[in-house]
């Protein structure tokens, strides 16, 4: 390696230009145009449309990807606004339900209350005609114990009076009687 160095620099101080020095030999040059022009010719027949392809195909996948989630996103606010059209009937549903029990049972305590208001003037009423049975049924015993107590106090007396003066006080009765009426 020290030998090439040294013909290196010794050829370099002969050179007249350093552009020499960076240009490679016509040879070399023919030989690495032809290499890359057969690489070339390689990549980019081969090479080259594989990986267009790919770059093609990850592309329309990613196009794919977020055109889907555009429709995602769109189906997810469409989805939400459902949602809350659905909530906001529900709670009208909810109210409409509730004003709807709310009436329901305000009638069925109004026909609870009128029911227990006919109820107790059934009550009432059966009362009042089972006093005033009763108050006929004892007025009529009294009256038949009355008659019963007059008949044997009649009885009495008559078996005491005679004739003529029992003749007198049933005429006077029966007078009596015809008067009040």
């Amino acid at each position: 390696m020290n030998i090439n160095l040294v013909t290196f620099l010794a050829e370099a101080e002969e050179s007249s230009s350093g552009l020499e020095l960076l240009l490679p030999a016509t040879s070399e040059l023919v030989a690495g145009i032809f290499a890359f022009a057969i690489v070339f010719f390689f990549v980019w027949k081969w090479a080259l449309p594989a990986l267009d392809e790919t770059l093609s195909a990850r592309s329309e996948a990613i196009e794919g990807q977020i055109s889907k989630a555009k429709n995602e996103k769109y189906e997810a606010q469409k989805t939400r606004e459902d949602y809350q059209k659905l909530v906001a009937n529900a709670d009208e549903e909810v109210r409409k339900i509730i004003d709807e029990g709310k009436a329901t049972a305000e009638k069925l305590k109004e026909g609870i209350v009128n029911e227990a208001k006919e109820e107790a003037e059934t009550i009432i009423e059966k009362a009042r005609a089972d006093s005033e049975a009763e108050r006929d049924r004892i007025s009529s015993e009294i009256k038949s114990e009355v008659a019963n107590l007059s008949l044997e106090i009649s009885e009495k007396v008559a078996s005491s009076m005679s004739k003529g003066d029992q003749e007198k006080l049933i005429n006077e009765f029966i007078k009596e009687m015809g008067s009040d009426k």
